[in-house]
């Protein structure tokens, strides 16, 4: 975070008004351009300007004694210290500028925060561990708001609504770009199917969705963790679209949302019960909806982000059978050792190899080790730069995967553990394995 500059100063580099900062006429002239603003420097980075209007007012007025500039994989969320927006004088407005890469997509919020909610004041409060500053966090986060001066619509996220940020030299995204400026409709009830997976095997249920761009016999991709992909989110217009100008092949696709986040870690975990199910119960069960139709499937596709990643590759290493083509997004392959994530810097410093070296019984170790083959595999892997030490497991993987021989197209992009950035790489690997 750049603060060092006065607003005034901010403001006349992004050709913004400095004249009676803070009034209503100058929020109201502010809300004709585009937040947040962007100046585009010459070393391959942008300025990026934010602003906050405190909805309560000027400083007497308010009950905000700080606000977190809150942007995925940008902001540290592992520090009694993260970035925050400072109060321009004793108005309504807060201000903050990054330095970030031109080719960076990612979502960000504002959390404005109380007094008593102060990292400061918690750390005191608690015992200032690890865990204390972790509850802290997840306590905060769900204050998270939308830039009100962003017009581009909102990104749902783990923790809420965040607002979306595409700097000048971002890949292009084929079909989003029509999807946010309201060309393509959310799709209907009547346009895919809803219906209950009852998974005798894992002792429960959940809702499915089965949507169609193809008439007959066609590829099944499985979108898991499919509560984040149906039709509010855009992804089934933009597919339904890309389909229809012929830049994408005619597919089936199946949703299969978590039940809750404790099963979704044991089910995505690579946990074999959870793909005896899917193969054995579900799949029957949309073959038997295809073809009531007069549809049916070809070769199977399954794509998942985070640890959806990490369980389709394991799909396609143990279920040989249904799955060879894979896309990973943002894999979770520090999995089994937890501790890697859940306080990477500690681990780091009693690991000085950890950056060399596969987690023990990770996929990686085992298809190294021979355990399990991996050349008859296709897969579609990307991650984040900013995504850190899931940028390095990604790595270590992909050079284990490819050294075994699979079929791997790694990709490393400007951006974060974030929907925004999974939204455009999804799409990318589908346009990777069903070309027209």
């Amino acid at each position: 975070m750049n603060n060092a500059l006065p607003l005034d100063t901010l403001l006349t580099r992004f050709n913004l008004s400095t004249h009676a900062i803070g009034t209503a006429r100058w929020w109201n002239n502010l809300a004709k351009n585009e937040s947040p603003f962007i100046k585009t420097e010459q070393d391959g980075t942008c300025s990026v300007l934010f602003l906050w209007r405190d909805p309560e007012g000027n400083e007497a007025a308010s009950s905000t004694s700080s606000v977190i500039l809150n942007v995925s994989a940008l902001t540290n969320h592992n520090t009694w210290q993260p970035s925050c927006l400072s109060r321009y004088g004793q108005s309504d407005v807060w201000f903050g500028s990054l330095t970030i890469n031109q080719q960076w997509r990612g979502s960000y919020s504002f959390i404005p925060i109380k007094a008593d909610q102060s990292p400061a004041v918690v750390q005191q409060q608690t015992d200032g561990s690890r865990n204390a500053q972790r509850r802290w966090w997840l306590d905060v986060v769900k204050q998270q708001q939308v830039d009100p001066l962003n017009n581009r619509p909102s990104v749902a996220s783990g923790w809420g609504l965040s607002s979306a940020l595409h700097l000048p030299n971002a890949p292009k995204e084929l079909g989003w770009h029509e999807w946010e400026k309201g060309k393509l409709l959310p799709l209907s009830n009547a346009d895919y199917s809803s219906f209950t997976w009852f998974a005798e095997q894992l002792n429960n249920q959940r809702q499915c969705a089965l949507f169609s761009t193809a008439k007959g016999t066609a590829p099944l991709v499985i979108l898991l963790d499919g509560q984040k992909w149906d039709s509010d989110s855009g992804t089934l217009s933009v597919i339904q679209y890309l389909t229809n100008i012929n830049q994408l092949a005619p597919a089936h696709y199946l949703l299969v949302p978590c039940v809750d986040a404790k099963t979704r870690w044991l089910e995505l975990s690579c946990y074999q019960p959870f793909w005896e199910s899917l193969t054995e119960e579900l799949l029957p069960q949309v073959k038997q909806m295809l073809a009531s139709s007069g549809k049916s499937t070809g070769e199977y596709i399954v794509a998942g982000q985070s640890l959806g990643g990490l369980s389709a590759v394991y799909a396609g290493l143990y279920f040989p059978d249904y799955f060879n083509k894979v896309i990973s997004l943002s894999g979770s392959f520090w999995w089994p050792e937890i501790e890697r994530m859940q306080d990477p810097e500690v681990f780091k410093l009693n690991n000085a190899d950890w950056d060399k070296i596969l987690p023990t019984d990770s996929l990686g170790d085992r298809v190294s080790n021979g355990k399990v083959t991996i050349d008859h595999l296709h897969i579609y892997q990307t991650v984040g730069y900013a995504e850190k030490q899931l940028c390095v497991y990604n790595e270590l993987h992909y050079e284990a995967f490819k050294c075994k021989g699979a079929d791997i197209h790694f990709h490393k992009i400007h951006g974060g553990h974030d929907w925004l950035s999974w939204r455009s790489s999804l799409i990318n690997g589908l346009l990777h394995f069903l070309p027209v």
